[in-house]
């Protein structure tokens, strides 16, 4: 964001600086102006317990700034002073109406998905009746996100990748069918502040933890989830999806008639931690535990 430093407020580019130390647990020792924050650990989450931090002492919101590259300590200072100076700028949080037509799509494609792909849904009822969860899945195909809605319980509101929003029409259609963006590239407060307000609604928040997919390899898992269950106390429920990278390969248009299963697991308890050092090392642990539970159930 070339320019936004220039004729800042001192106090306030002091106080990121500190601010960033603490969320990294740094001890008061900041990192110098030019190097990556990615190399101490920096990453959106970091981004959101900065915002989160700022909000409280200053009243300044992180949106403002909008959706920017963020490299360094710099970088970060010039985005606060954006978002200072433009207060209000990112308007409201999209409007929390996602998967209107999902119950619909659901039932009119159970039958086909049940028939073709012999669909095999295990441990449903360990889907907590009522309250907030968030749902755990390893991801494999485009197959996934219909596969696991029709075998829930529950309606899901999916965190999805932005490339799938190509047009504001498709972004409509997604959006209907329970589903918001994701820009895996840059720090997505808005997404992360969708997915905290989905659960402390009550609702079912489901997250891809791979963060991108490689068939016929788990990847390791990324803190997303279990951050925002640690910062809500929703409880985690680990999700196993086999067959659908199979029954349609990434680049392919038909499916192929080959069976998937879905497997449901015990949900993970998780109480809440306020302290935003300690969160993110529980969530690192918690994310790693979560793709042990997941990988023994999955078809390689």
């Amino acid at each position: 964001m070339p320019g936004a430093a220039a004729g800042g407020d001192p106090g306030l580019r002091d106080e990121v600086a500190k601010a960033v130390a603490d969320v990294l647990g740094r001890g008061g020792a900041t990192p110098e102006p030019g190097v990556a924050l990615a190399t101490f650990g920096f990453d959106s989450l970091a981004y959101a317990e900065l915002g989160a931090a700022l909000s409280e002492s200053r009243g300044i919101d992180l949106l403002d700034a909008g959706l920017i590259r963020i490299e360094t300590l710099e970088d970060l200072k010039d985005a606060v002073e954006q978002a200072a100076a433009h207060p209000g700028a990112a308007g409201e949080l999209v409007p929390l109406t996602f998967g209107t037509r999902q119950r619909f799509a659901k039932s009119t494609m159970s039958g086909l998905l049940r028939w073709w792909f012999d669909l095999e849904v295990v441990g449903a009822e360990l889907m907590p009746s009522t309250g907030p969860v968030v749902l755990c899945m390893n991801h494999e195909s485009i197959l996934d996100i219909p596969a696991v809605a029709v075998g829930s319980t529950r309606p899901i509101t999916f965190m999805a990748k932005r490339e799938l929003f190509r047009s504001p029409a498709v972004s409509r259609a997604w959006g209907r069918l329970g589903a918001f963006s994701v820009d895996r590239d840059l720090f997505d407060l808005r997404a992360i502040r969708i997915g905290l307000e989905v659960v402390r609604r009550g609702e079912v928040l489901g997250m891809y933890p791979e963060g991108t997919r490689k068939p016929g390899t788990l990847l390791e898992f990324l803190s997303g989830a279990p951050w925002i269950a640690l910062s809500t106390g929703a409880p985690l429920l680990p999700c196993a999806i086999a067959g659908t990278e199979r029954a349609l390969p990434r680049g392919k248009r038909m499916p192929r008639r080959i069976p998937i299963r879905v497997t449901f697991l015990p949900p993970v308890e998780v109480e809440p931690v306020d302290d935003p050092v300690k969160r993110r090392a529980e969530a690192e642990r918690l994310a790693a535990d979560l793709r042990e539970s997941i990988r023994p159930l999955l078809s390689y």
